[in-house]
């Protein structure tokens, strides 16, 4: 029994340091607002800035687009409006391990705080 524990410790200390810690609502907004992730997704490179006015400023290489952020719970949520498209907030929990960003799905982003 006292293996298993261990054995089962061992597990969650690594699976928290491999993938991060996970962030509050709070510091979320203190960690991620005000500056730019940048990632990969649907194999095209992004940047995007997070406005404290709750708008999204980003750029990838079809172009410059905009979108909304709120956070809601422990949870960030973004919705990108697409023209003649329905839209919906898409949320994710954040993990944080130094600048990496693990998302809920565990794709991964980097935060560059105070650039544009």
């Amino acid at each position: 029994m006292r293996i298993a524990i261990i054995v089962a410790s061992t597990i969650l200390a690594f699976s928290t340091t491999a993938f991060g810690q996970s962030l509050s609502g709070k510091q979320i907004r203190e960690t991620l607002i005000g500056n730019t992730i940048s990632g990969v997704e649907d194999g095209e490179s992004y940047s995007e800035h997070l406005n404290p006015d709750g708008t999204i400023s980003g750029r990838s290489p079809s172009g410059s687009y905009s979108g909304r952020w709120r956070i809601s719970g422990n949870q960030i949520c973004f919705l990108y409006p697409e023209a003649h498209r329905p839209t919906e907030w898409d949320c994710t929990e954040v993990r944080l391990d130094g600048n990496r960003i693990t998302w809920e799905d565990n794709t991964t982003a980097t935060l560059s705080r105070n650039a544009r």
